[in-house]
């Protein structure tokens, strides 16, 4: 530390001194010479606000205020104080205030560029992104070599989702400062939004080149690397990390999230392990450490045991700690960091597990969001105003099924729809779901911003029609934003809160005692439950030997993503194989890690080799394949062969335009009971199956018999017009609405 020099203590001296260090990076050096200044000279304005900035960029605001405010009682501000006092009030999350604080510079001081381009920024934070572009484009004209504003500017493009725009003023940025390292990693956001995934990832590397201890651009361009499938890459990016820095829990952190998407569960749970024994209070860690019990795909049926009953132990000891506040930070991230989405695919019953988690989540989003008053009862002539949120307004399952009919044809006569896309996707899709909508925001916003919005526009019902899917919706269910709040079946799965009132499934889907199953209330719509039409794709010409089938044989269509094939069933594959030598089974690989694919294989060689048979023989694993290309390849099949445990819905619906025989086995939950549900519809249950044996038996008489399942084209040729276009589902959705939106009285949310 510097001391002062012998002799009576020259202030201006030492303040000259302490700005130079300032300047010079040397900031504890610096603070210890403005300490001294205030110390012989509490009233020195300039050393307040300078020592005011060094508070504030090591992270404590509120001192920095208490440092500023105290020059600015000395003594009328000047601009430049102005916007200093703004910077510190931002930080502070004062947004108002400290927009009017760079409005009092600004009238001190018009063509002041600092103050536009951070008048910008807290107009970004408050949702008035045309004031604050505007702002922007002041800074920008006022100073055009200004870096920041240009960097700045290009941040609030791509919240709002205009990512060619936004390329544009990063790459200005980047004219100007060639080594401007956020400017690079975000440059590679957009792009990534843009699907250029390749020029992301070299945004990514040249930030990281430049600063390799830029945490965002570390992760980003590990994160790519997974997403373009360079696993080995991606893995070794995080090892490299932490070879160089072994006490970093952030990259034990991250390169668990990678192995939990390769399904190396234990090795993921390893890397969490060290990552809490580091920072015990790592919340997402924590969270992702509890999640990853539920892999992707397990090797046999006793393993479903074991990680289910591991899972409720991490469960509810993480509940216990978060009661107990062991965890510091942002808790609503934490939930964020992973939701228990495979739990579904075990195929049992989790009504419990999933109270447990719904609990735990809006406790902890009810913590940093409190209570504001929801929407009045809708006038008697008012239309009741229902509000869709989700992440999936593409080209998507959960668009196809069943946001789109709903969307297309409630009455507009009676309400005014909303819809609050969470997602970055666009496509012709996108397009339609806003042209359904009186309002449509399409835009990248935080919770805080997400919460402005749907509260602004008082929605009296709140659809959530895929949870558990994405982050974003979870986080916004867990609090009352509307009276009456919604769930559905994108992923047809309890969500455990308290905060959602009903959930809206099919009547023909759901078993008796389905009511078991949901810590909502059911309401079971009619038939399917959705507004469906026939399937729109362009012809694509396919052969099979393209991909791997025999002409001569009884091809089965098994489509469905692998992890929903259970264990306990693979033998079911060999069984029919043993009885239909001459078939094959056409399966998906697994869309994100190869590794998945190789362990469904592995399975299915054991169940194979008991049975005497090679499962190269029977078995054909085809690449992911595009909307015309999956449809296509259907075609080429003879049965529609639908899995067990978790039946195909959208597949199954999919497979009409081929007319495909479909053989089912309905389970004991909802999401086992699409495709019979689909079959009862259409008159046709001789194909669905009693039991496993059942299955096999159907099965493998279609596979032997051309006859038979010619006839069984036929009916569905002639009856699946009764599958499309179901306005009794509409009638009894629009009344459902309108009751619980006009019955749901003044509340508050939670």
């Amino acid at each position: 530390m510097l001391q002062p020099k012998a002799g009576p203590f020259n202030v201006a001296q030492a303040f000259a001194q302490a700005v130079e260090l300032h300047k010079r990076g040397r900031i504890n050096d610096a603070e210890a010479l403005y300490a001294l200044i205030l110390a012989a000279r509490p009233d020195h304005i300039d050393a307040l606000e300078m020592m005011g900035l060094i508070k504030l960029a090591k992270g404590r605001p509120a001192e920095a205020l208490q440092l500023v405010s105290t020059a600015m009682r000395i003594r009328a501000p000047s601009p430049k104080v102005l916007l200093n006092h703004g910077l510190i009030l931002n930080a502070l999350k004062r947004h108002e205030e400290a927009l009017a604080s760079f409005d009092q510079a600004l009238k001190l001081k018009s063509k002041f560029a600092e103050a536009h381009n951070n008048r910008g920024a807290v107009l970004a934070a408050l949702g008035r992104a045309e004031e604050a572009l505007e702002s922007y484009r002041k800074a920008v004209s006022i100073k055009p070599d200004y870096a920041e504003a240009h960097y700045n500017r290009g941040n609030l493009l791509r919240t709002l989702r205009r990512y060619d725009d936004a390329l544009k003023s990063y790459e200005h940025a980047l004219k100007l400062d060639a080594k401007y390292v956020d400017a690079h990693n975000n440059k590679g956001v957009a792009l990534e939004a843009l699907k250029r995934l390749d020029e992301a990832l070299a945004s990514y590397r040249r930030a990281f080149a430049l600063d390799p201890n830029h945490v965002e651009a570390r992760n980003n361009r590990a994160r790519v690397l997974s997403l373009l499938n360079h696993f080995d890459e991606a893995l070794a990016a995080y090892e490299d990390m932490i070879r160089l820095k072994p006490d970093d829990p952030e990259s034990y952190y991250n390169r668990g999230c990678v192995l939990t998407e390769l399904n190396r569960s234990n090795d993921a749970m390893a890397d969490f392990e060290r990552a809490l024994a580091l920072r015990s209070d790592y919340a997402e860690a924590r969270f992702f450490d509890c999640f990853a019990e539920l892999p992707i795909i397990y090797a046999t049926e006793e393993e479903i045991g074991l990680r289910r009953a591991a899972y409720e132990r991490k469960l509810r000891a993480l509940v216990d700690d978060v009661t107990l506040g062991k965890f510091t930070g942002d808790l609503t991230n934490a939930v964020g960091a992973r939701q228990p989405f495979w739990l579904a695919y075990q195929g049992q019953n989790d009504h419990d597990l999933q109270a447990l988690y719904g609990g735990l989540v809006t406790r902890i989003v009810a913590r940093d969001h409190q209570p504001t008053l929801l929407a009045f009862p809708p006038a008697a002539s008012e239309p009741v105003r229902v509000g869709i949120v989700s992440a999936f307004f593409y080209q998507h399952s959960n668009w196809k099924i069943p946001i789109k009919g709903w969307l297309s044809q409630l009455d507009r006569n009676r309400f005014k729809i909303f819809g609050y896309y969470l997602g970055s996707p666009h496509d012709t899709e996108t397009e339609i779901a806003a042209g359904f909508c009186d309002r449509f925001v399409d835009q990248r916003n935080d919770i805080d911003g997400w919460r402005r919005e749907i509260l602004a526009d008082a929605p009296h019902v709140l659809i959530y029609p895929g949870l558990l899917m994405e982050k974003t919706s979870i986080q916004l269910a867990a609090q009352r934003l509307a009276p009456v709040q919604v769930n559905s079946w994108g992923h047809p799965e309890t969500s455990g809160m308290d905060t959602i009132d009903y959930f809206l499934s099919s009547d023909l889907m759901e078993p008796a005692d389905a009511q078991t199953h949901y810590t909502e209330k059911l309401v079971r719509l009619p038939n399917l439950s959705i507004y469906y039409e026939p399937l729109d794709v362009e012809p694509v010409a396919v052969s099979r030997d393209e991909f791997g089938l025999r002409k001569d044989a009884a091809i089965f269509w098994c489509g469905q993503s692998l992890f929903k094939y259970l264990p306990q069933f693979d033998d079911v594959f060999a069984r029919i194989a043993k009885a239909a030598p001459h078939s094959q089974f056409a399966f998906l690989s697994h869309f994100v890690s190869p590794r998945v694919t190789e362990q469904f294989r592995e399975r299915l060689e054991r169940a194979f080799a008991a049975q005497g048979l090679r499962a190269a023989d029977h078995c054909v694993f085809l690449a992911r394949l595009n909307q015309s290309k999956f449809v296509a390849a259907m075609g080429l099949c003879d049965i529609f062969l639908d899995s067990l445990g978790w039946s195909g819905c959208n597949s199954t619906l999919e497979s009409l335009p081929h007319n495909l025989p479909i053989v089912t086995l309905p389970g004991a939950l909802m999401r086992g009971r699409h495709s019979a549900a689909i079959l009862g519809v259409l008159g046709m249950t001789d194909t669905v199956a009693a039991s496993v044996d059942d299955y096999i038996s159907i099965a493998v008489r279609l596979a032997k018999s051309p006859e038979d399942r010619q006839a069984l084209s036929r009916r569905i040729a002639a009856g699946k017009e009764r599958l499309y276009r179901d306005r009794s589902v509409i009638t009894l959705l629009e009344d459902f609405l309108d009751r619980v939106g006009r019955q749901s009285g003044l509340s508050t949310s939670a």
